[in-house]
């Protein structure tokens, strides 16, 4: 008989279980249906959007049951409910400070990208749990990234680039092990207890760039062993690359650290990379000889360190090279003619090195080179005139050396030429050709400086009519003034003629006028 009662009283009990399971949900269906979304939004368009893009019109009460039809909205097919909201790039200027979230507990992708948002990005946003993009870059949020954002863990995307965020990086961040691109560039923000952040594992893309941070190397980066694209640029991290970097890195593709203060030498242990930016550091050392085994490296940036000794000869194994900038270091010894097994290389600039020697004939076998800058360094001999078998080439400046001789007829036949400068030098003369550079020779005085562009048809012959005018005003009745005149006249129409048959260098230093 007790038994009875007994089983009576759980029957009993597990029917009010169940009702008080199914009361609980009827209140959720109300918050999250179709209808009180379509509500929400309105709310929130009609009391914060400053303007209403025409695109949005669908967003009224007259089209109220018909939610899913709605302009950058996207429903779940069996439960017609909110699943994405994508208003990017719509030039919207609202808050979030009155966006409800709870009627979209199921939303799965959130994108404001390119709008002008203002205000705080709230707290509340951390009720999205099943969100797996999250993108509110380009915007003019303030104040800090809640630490509610840690919540989200089912993210993969989450962007806040340039969004006007100040305050520290919250470390609950790393409570996302599932995201894949963590992009915060662009901000005023500043820097965490790195020491508090752990690994994460599905991070491919990680941006910081163009912020306040200021520590060393944060150690979590290595411990994302997916990383392909990492950039640092335009913070303030000081001191060196740990060695853990170089091995767990092994997937990185993109390495950009450029104007930081790391110091010590070269990072080079990253058989995928093809991006590597460092300028405008403190590195210091040799480039070493083990970049050339990075095959697929098709742009490195080294400018403004203060980098030492040779080039390195294997760098002529980098057949994929398109870019490469080494200028303001204290690089020295030879160009090496492995560089013109580059042949990809579209843009070479040495400038404000110590290289010296000869400038190597293999540098005309880069028929893709575009842009061609060794000014400031103490090369000498001869141009060669292989230089004038890149047919691409539109920007040469070679000043500042201790070049010698004269302008070869190669260089002088390229027909793409719209920077060209050979300035202090020690040229005697100038080729002799058919384009007009005929007799601009340097003076004894002054035989260290050669500017093509400033050379002088146009203004000598300016002078000379000049003087004529002058000749003629004052001094008509005069036989011997005419035959001046007239020995004048034949020399100066002479050389102009037939300078003018091609073209004639303007006054400007480099630029080409063609008549």
């Amino acid at each position: 008989m007790e038994g009875r009662v007994f089983s009576a009283h759980k029957h009993t009990y597990l029917l009010l279980l169940l009702h008080i399971f199914l009361l609980a949900l009827l209140p959720f269906k109300a918050i999250s249906s179709p209808k009180t979304q379509a509500e929400a939004l309105l709310t929130w368009k009609k009391n914060t959007f400053a303007s209403s893009p025409p695109s949005l019109t669908s967003w009224s009460l007259t089209n109220l049951n018909n939610l899913c039809n709605w302009t950058a909205i996207v429903c779940d097919q069996s439960s017609k409910e909110v699943s994405q909201i994508d208003l990017s790039n719509f030039n919207i200027a609202a808050t979030l400070a009155h966006f409800n979230f709870t009627p979209f507990l199921n939303l799965t992708q959130f994108n404001l990208n390119g709008n002008k948002f203002t205000g705080p990005v709230p707290s509340a946003i951390g009720k999205l749990s099943k969100l797996t993009t999250l993108d509110l870059g380009n915007n003019f949020f303030d104040q800090e990234i809640p630490v509610e954002i840690g919540k989200l863990t089912e993210l993969k995307y989450l962007s806040f680039y340039f969004s006007g965020l100040s305050g520290t990086i919250p470390y609950q961040l790393s409570n996302l092990q599932k995201v894949q691109f963590l992009i915060l560039g662009g901000n005023n923000l500043e820097t965490p207890h790195w020491s508090k952040f752990s690994g994460m594992p599905s991070l491919t893309y990680l941006d910081f760039s163009l912020n306040s941070l200021d520590s060393e190397f944060p150690e979590f980066i290595s411990k994302c062993l997916n990383l392909t694209f990492l950039d640092l640029s335009y913070n303030a991290f000081t001191g060196e690359l740990p060695e853990v970097v170089f091995t767990n890195l092994s997937k990185l593709e993109y390495l950009n650290l450029t104007n930081n203060d790391f110091e010590g030498p070269l990072p080079s242990n990253f058989p995928k990379l093809k991006h590597l930016h460092l300028a405008q550091n403190n590195f210091s050392g040799a480039i070493p000889e083990a970049i050339g085994l990075i095959s697929g490296l098709q742009r490195i940036d080294l400018a403004w360190n203060s980098l030492e000794g040779p080039i390195p000869s294997s760098i002529g194994q980098l057949r994929e090279l398109k870019y490469l900038d080494l200028r303001e270091n204290s690089l020295n010894s030879l160009i090496p003619s492995e560089l013109g097994l580059c042949t990809s290389l579209t843009y070479l600039d040495l400038t404000s090195n110590h290289l010296e020697g000869k400038i190597p004939p293999s540098m005309g076998q880069l028929r893709e080179l575009q842009y061609l800058d060794l000014s400031r360094n103490s090369l000498g001999s001869l141009i060669p005139s292989e230089l004038g078998f890149c047919p691409s080439l539109s920007y040469l400046d070679l000043s500042g050396n201790q070049l010698s001789g004269s302008i070869p007829l190669t260089l002088n036949k390229l027909p793409s030429f719209q920077y060209f400068d050979l300035s202090n030098n020690n040229f005697t003369y100038l080729c002799e050709d058919a384009r007009g550079l005929t007799r601009a020779c340097n003076s004894k005085k002054n035989n260290n400086k050669v500017i093509i562009g400033v050379l002088v048809p146009v203004c000598g012959l300016s002078v000379v009519a000049t003087k004529i005018a002058l000749i003629l005003k004052f001094h008509k009745n005069t036989r011997r003034v005419r035959k001046k005149i007239n020995s004048a006249q034949n020399f100066t129409f002479g050389e102009v003629a037939r300078r003018s048959k091609i073209y004639v260098w303007g006054s400007c230093k480099g630029h080409r006028r063609f008549s």
